[in-house]
């Protein structure tokens, strides 16, 4: 709404401001030519006396310097003197109003008048003084060049410069007279002197023609009218006599009778002063054609002020009339509109999280603006999507509720049949002698985990925590090597991981199933002849950090960084959330202790998960509570703790002063992860360290067909890796033995 006020107001300001701006400036530029015209006219009376004064200099000069013509000399040098001070005046009006610095020039050019006066006096050439006055007479009259350069108005540009053309034309008659006057006292013309005449009066007929050029017929019929009569036709006839004469090489004759030089004078002098007659009309019509301009531009701003002030008055109290209408309601729409997303819409949608309250239904509170008109229309569409939106969010808070509902129902029934499957499992393990057969039932067991660890990504799925937690603190090592217990290449794992610590009960089965999947995806995507690392140690500043490094495909960094995000920043259950499954299930598990998950491009290839457990999760060992056997395994307290052995792995227990040795390298059939070195099985019951609440699964998806030949289904060589690679069969190829090459991987780094 300000801005529907501001902009035609400011469009109105520009405009006018615009129009009365320029018409400011063309008052200050006719102003500008007024000075600069009454200094041209002074210019021009100051080139008119100042070329008598030459010409009588130089006749004084020829004629010997009589002493009788010294009074009429004086007389001229204060004319020229008034004249000079006038033009020192104008000078400096020009120069405090517009800030001209180069008409200073004049004034520094009239300062040397009274050296070149000197030179009349001395023993100098009569040619000598015309040349030094013609050369002041050229830059004094140079100025009126400058007078049309400094307006825009073409009719004054073309007057002043056909007012600068007639003022050298006549400067050029003025030096011929001097030059004629310096050879009739002499009696002829030297070579100098006759080529300098020559130049004069070519010069003077082609700055008369440029004259003409410019200037306009008012001008012209002007000039041919003054410029006229006895004594400008003998001035005329004198100079070519003269010319005549100097070719022929004869002595200077223009009349009979003698008087020659006087003659010569009266006759140019008529010439000269007739044009100096045009040139002041030329002035002075210029003076007044400037000052007429200049009251009507300053005129016009005045008119043209008035008329922007009245507009922007009318159109400010138009719009304000037109914004009041406006502004009311559409300030209540506004609020209503901040208040509906700000606080309505939202606490509805927390509401809504309740499938029974969004079952209920909600009633939504329109905006308050009841008008008919345009905003009132849209307060009611808003209103309408209100509605929707909350509709919407019912429907899909029941649609999740019934869908968390199915996957918690039926993870919790796979779950109580896959627990009496691993019991039935585990009696005919304790009670077969036959190590082929029990080396099946180890398999058997092992993807009955497996199968575990798919219910238990429902119950995360569906929001459900544990249902069975351990209540005391269980040794990391310990932690580490269940989670290993769920990895179908567990024996390619090698695991450098601190002692001294412990985790916390509570956090215990996540934080098994975490590693579960970060150790399977990193086993599932490297070569099988490679060995993946799992390092862990304390941080001085608390908490712990794991390593698990394998030397698999990698990932790009665009895909590092999208995986990274999801990890922590777990999206709503969806599609691509269930194809990527333990991407989903870690970052949720991580989000769920305050553990931070971060995939890293390995130094040598493949990736790096890093696992950053915080002090709440982590602790140092607590002898009173855990204690150790053999200087490695811990236990809890009032139970056995069980110590993990895999026949293949390398298992280094990095605590000081203790290390572990795998007691089961003699076991019939090589042992198994899911057995502690006394033979107690890691299975969630009291006493033991198998998760009860959570299973194995080797990669990161949750389908699974019907099992092949191996045992294994086909999805289970189906699954994407967190980051996405692949999407189908070909995607994940069944891990090859150690002494197999695997076709469809790349062992490249």
């Amino acid at each position: 709404m300000v801005a529907l006020i501001l902009i035609p107001t400011a469009v109105a300001v520009v405009l006018g401001g615009l129009r009365v701006a320029g018409a400011d400036q063309d008052a200050r530029d006719y102003a500008k030519v007024e000075r600069m015209a009454n200094l041209g006219g002074s210019v021009t009376n100051l080139a008119h006396e100042l070329g008598a004064e030459r010409d009588l200099s130089v006749g004084y000069i020829a004629a010997g310097r009589p002493a009788a013509d010294k009074a009429t000399i004086s007389q001229q040098y204060a004319k020229v003197d008034r004249i000079a001070a006038q033009v020192r005046k104008n000078v400096d009006k020009v120069v405090s109003a517009d800030g001209d610095l180069e008409v200073r020039a004049l004034v520094t050019r009239l300062d040397g008048l009274a050296a070149l006066r000197q030179l009349t006096s001395a023993r100098v050439p009569a040619d000598t003084v015309t040349t030094k006055y013609s050369e002041m007479l050229g830059e004094v009259i140079g100025y009126l060049d400058g007078i049309a350069t400094a307006t825009n108005d073409a009719g004054l540009t073309t007057d002043t410069r056909a007012l600068a053309a007639l003022s050298r034309a006549a400067e050029q008659a003025s030096l011929q007279r001097a030059i004629l006057l310096t050879g009739l006292g002499t009696g002829r013309l030297n070579t100098d002197g006759l080529r300098s005449l020559l130049d004069a009066r070519a010069q003077m007929d082609g700055d008369l023609a440029t004259f003409r050029t410019a200037a306009h017929l008012s001008q012209r019929q002007l000039y041919d009218d003054t410029v006229i009569g006895p004594d400008v036709d003998r001035a005329a006839e004198y100079r070519e006599r003269a010319l005549t004469e100097s070719l022929r090489g004869s002595k200077l004759r223009l009349i009979r009778g003698g008087g020659d030089s006087a003659a010569w004078r009266k006759a140019m002098t008529s010439t000269v002063d007739k044009m100096y007659i045009v040139q002041r009309t030329m002035v002075d019509d210029i003076i007044a054609t400037a000052g007429k301009r200049k009251s009507d531009a300053q005129q016009s701003v005045m008119e043209q002020g008035a008329v922007v002030a009245g507009v922007i008055v009318l159109v400010l109290i138009f719009t304000l009339g037109v914004a009041r209408s406006l502004v009311r309601p559409l300030r209540r729409l506004k609020d209503g509109a901040l208040e509906i997303a700000g606080t309505r819409l939202p606490g509805l949608v927390d509401r809504l999280r309740d499938p029974e309250a969004a079952a209920q239904g909600i009633e939504v509170e329109p905006i308050n603006v009841s008008s008919t008109d345009e905003i009132g229309q849209v307060a009611r569409a808003f209103d309408e999507v209100h509605r929707e939106a909350v509709r919407l969010a019912a429907d899909e808070a029941v649609l999740r509720g019934n869908i968390n509902a199915m996957f918690v129902n039926l993870s919790r029934r796979s779950q109580t049949l896959i627990e009496r499957q691993l019991q039935l499992i585990e009696e005919l393990e304790q009670s077969e002698r036959d190590e082929e057969q029990l080396a099946n039932l180890f398999r058997l067991d092992h993807l009955a985990t497996r199968m575990r660890r798919n219910n238990e990504n429902l119950l995360v799925l569906g929001g459900q925590d544990q249902a069975r937690r351990w209540n005391q603190p269980v040794p990391f090592i310990d932690v580490v090597r269940a989670s290993l217990s769920e990895v179908e290449q567990y024996e390619r794992v090698e695991v450098r991981v601190h002692g001294d610590m412990t985790v916390a009960g509570p956090v215990v089965n996540d934080l098994v199933h975490l590693l579960a999947e970060l150790v399977e995806n990193a086993t599932v995507f490297s070569d099988g002849r490679t060995r993946v690392t799992v390092s862990g140690q304390r941080l001085s500043g608390g908490g712990a950090m794991l390593q698990i490094t394998d030397n698999g495909v990698g990932m790009t960094p665009e895909e590092l960084e999208q995986a990274n995000w999801r990890l922590a920043n777990p999206p709503v259950i969806d599609f691509s959330a269930a194809r990527r499954m333990g991407l989903f299930v870690v970052g949720r598990l991580a989000i769920r202790h305050g553990i931070r998950v971060e995939l890293r491009s390995a130094q040598g290839g493949g990736l790096t998960a890093f696992v950053m457990l915080p002090d709440h999760v982590v602790s140092p060992v607590d002898n009173a509570s855990v204690g150790t056997r053999g200087g490695s395994a811990a236990q809890l307290e009032g139970a056995p703790a069980p110590a993990l052995a895999a026949p293949t792995a390398t298992l280094v227990e990095d605590r000081p002063g203790a290390g572990y040795d795998d007691p089961n390298a003699s076991r019939p059939g090589g042992g198994d992860p899911r057995f502690g070195d006394n033979g107690t099985r890691f299975d969630g019951r009291p006493g033991n360290l198998r998760r009860g609440d959570t299973g194995p699964m080797p990669a990161f998806d949750d389908q699974y067909d019907q099992p092949d030949a191996a045992g294994y289904g086909a999805d289970d060589r189906a699954d994407t890796r967190m980051d996405g690679y692949g999407d189908g069969p070909a995607a994940r190829p069944a891990a090859p033995r150690a002494d197999q090459d695997d076709p469809g991987r790349s062992t490249s780094t």
